[in-house]
Protein backbone atom coordinates (compact mmCIF):
# COMPACT_ATOMS: atom_id res chain seq x y z
CA UNK A 1 0.00 0.00 0.00
CA UNK A 2 1.63 3.21 -1.13
CA UNK A 3 1.35 6.55 0.64
CA UNK A 4 -0.15 9.40 -1.36
CA UNK A 5 2.59 11.84 -2.22
CA UNK A 6 2.58 15.31 -0.76
CA UNK A 7 1.23 17.88 -3.20
CA UNK A 8 4.04 19.73 -4.89
CA UNK A 9 4.55 23.46 -4.56
CA UNK A 10 2.44 25.50 -7.03
CA UNK A 11 4.14 26.61 -10.21
CA UNK A 12 5.34 30.23 -10.48
CA UNK A 13 2.52 31.01 -12.93
CA UNK A 14 -0.05 29.89 -10.36
CA UNK A 15 1.59 32.00 -7.66
CA UNK A 16 1.72 34.99 -10.02
CA UNK A 17 -2.02 34.72 -10.74
CA UNK A 18 -2.83 34.47 -7.04
CA UNK A 19 -0.51 37.39 -6.21
CA UNK A 20 -2.05 39.67 -8.84
CA UNK A 21 -5.58 38.79 -7.69
CA UNK A 22 -4.67 39.48 -4.04
CA UNK A 23 -3.16 42.82 -5.10
CA UNK A 24 -6.43 43.68 -6.83
CA UNK A 25 -8.33 42.75 -3.68
CA UNK A 26 -6.06 44.97 -1.59
CA UNK A 27 -6.66 47.81 -4.04
CA UNK A 28 -10.41 47.38 -3.55
CA UNK A 29 -9.97 47.43 0.24
CA UNK A 30 -7.90 50.60 -0.03
CA UNK A 31 -10.55 52.11 -2.28
CA UNK A 32 -13.22 51.32 0.32
CA UNK A 33 -11.18 53.05 3.04
CA UNK A 34 -10.46 56.08 0.88
CA UNK A 35 -14.12 56.36 -0.08
CA UNK A 36 -15.14 56.55 3.58
CA UNK A 37 -12.58 59.24 4.41
CA UNK A 38 -12.78 61.24 1.17
CA UNK A 39 -14.19 64.75 1.63
CA UNK A 40 -16.00 64.51 -1.71
CA UNK A 41 -17.84 61.38 -0.55
CA UNK A 42 -20.03 63.68 1.56
CA UNK A 43 -21.81 64.60 -1.65
CA UNK A 44 -23.25 61.09 -1.83
CA UNK A 45 -26.28 60.14 0.22
CA UNK A 46 -25.42 57.91 3.18
CA UNK A 47 -27.10 54.87 1.65
CA UNK A 48 -25.20 55.29 -1.62
CA UNK A 49 -21.91 55.63 0.26
CA UNK A 50 -22.70 52.54 2.33
CA UNK A 51 -23.61 50.54 -0.79
CA UNK A 52 -20.46 51.64 -2.62
CA UNK A 53 -18.23 50.60 0.29
CA UNK A 54 -20.19 47.34 0.57
CA UNK A 55 -19.54 46.59 -3.12
CA UNK A 56 -15.82 47.27 -2.70
CA UNK A 57 -15.66 44.93 0.29
CA UNK A 58 -17.71 42.28 -1.49
CA UNK A 59 -15.41 42.44 -4.52
CA UNK A 60 -12.32 42.19 -2.33
CA UNK A 61 -13.75 39.17 -0.52
CA UNK A 62 -14.62 37.56 -3.86
CA UNK A 63 -11.09 38.09 -5.19
CA UNK A 64 -9.39 36.81 -2.03
CA UNK A 65 -11.57 33.71 -2.11
CA UNK A 66 -10.71 33.18 -5.77
CA UNK A 67 -6.98 33.57 -5.07
CA UNK A 68 -7.21 30.95 -2.32
CA UNK A 69 -9.13 28.70 -4.71
CA UNK A 70 -6.41 29.08 -7.34
CA UNK A 71 -3.72 28.12 -4.83
CA UNK A 72 -5.77 25.10 -3.73
CA UNK A 73 -6.26 24.04 -7.35
CA UNK A 74 -10.04 24.38 -7.40
CA UNK A 75 -11.84 24.73 -10.72
CA UNK A 76 -14.42 27.39 -9.76
CA UNK A 77 -12.02 30.38 -9.57
CA UNK A 78 -11.34 30.20 -13.29
CA UNK A 79 -14.88 31.26 -14.22
CA UNK A 80 -15.13 33.74 -11.37
CA UNK A 81 -11.87 35.40 -12.32
CA UNK A 82 -12.73 35.53 -16.02
CA UNK A 83 -15.79 37.61 -15.14
CA UNK A 84 -13.91 39.85 -12.69
CA UNK A 85 -10.95 40.43 -15.00
CA UNK A 86 -13.08 41.12 -18.06
CA UNK A 87 -14.89 43.71 -15.96
CA UNK A 88 -11.54 45.23 -14.93
CA UNK A 89 -10.43 45.45 -18.56
CA UNK A 90 -13.75 47.03 -19.59
CA UNK A 91 -13.53 49.59 -16.76
CA UNK A 92 -9.97 50.41 -17.82
CA UNK A 93 -11.30 51.83 -21.11
CA UNK A 94 -13.29 54.41 -19.13
CA UNK A 95 -10.16 55.44 -17.26
CA UNK A 96 -8.27 55.76 -20.57
CA UNK A 97 -11.01 58.10 -21.82
CA UNK A 98 -10.85 60.14 -18.60
CA UNK A 99 -7.09 60.56 -19.00
CA UNK A 100 -6.21 58.42 -15.94
CA UNK A 101 -3.55 56.52 -17.84
CA UNK A 102 -1.73 54.98 -14.84
CA UNK A 103 -4.92 53.57 -13.33
CA UNK A 104 -6.14 52.38 -16.73
CA UNK A 105 -2.83 50.63 -17.41
CA UNK A 106 -2.88 49.00 -13.97
CA UNK A 107 -6.35 47.62 -14.63
CA UNK A 108 -5.75 46.44 -18.16
CA UNK A 109 -2.33 44.90 -17.44
CA UNK A 110 -3.37 43.10 -14.26
CA UNK A 111 -6.52 41.88 -16.00
CA UNK A 112 -4.51 40.65 -18.97
CA UNK A 113 -1.96 38.86 -16.77
CA UNK A 114 -4.70 36.99 -14.92
CA UNK A 115 -6.78 36.22 -18.03
CA UNK A 116 -3.79 34.84 -19.89
CA UNK A 117 -2.51 33.03 -16.80
CA UNK A 118 -5.83 31.29 -16.25
CA UNK A 119 -5.32 29.34 -19.47
CA UNK A 120 -1.69 28.39 -19.08
CA UNK A 121 -0.77 24.72 -18.98
CA UNK A 122 0.80 25.31 -15.55
CA UNK A 123 -2.53 26.31 -14.01
CA UNK A 124 -4.40 23.49 -15.71
CA UNK A 125 -1.84 20.95 -14.50
CA UNK A 126 -2.00 22.46 -10.99
CA UNK A 127 -5.77 22.07 -10.94
CA UNK A 128 -5.55 18.45 -12.10
CA UNK A 129 -2.84 17.61 -9.54
CA UNK A 130 -4.75 19.19 -6.67
CA UNK A 131 -8.11 17.69 -7.55
CA UNK A 132 -9.26 15.73 -4.56
CA UNK A 133 -6.32 16.55 -2.30
CA UNK A 134 -8.18 19.25 -0.37
CA UNK A 135 -11.62 19.17 1.18
CA UNK A 136 -14.20 21.52 -0.28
Amino acid sequence: MSQPSQPSRPAPAVLLIALVVVAQALALLLNAILTVFDANSGQLPGTALFFLVFLYLLGATWLIGAAIGVIKGKAWPRGALIVAELLAVIVSFTYFQMGEIVLALALVLSGAVVLIGLFTPALTQHMVQRRGTFDT
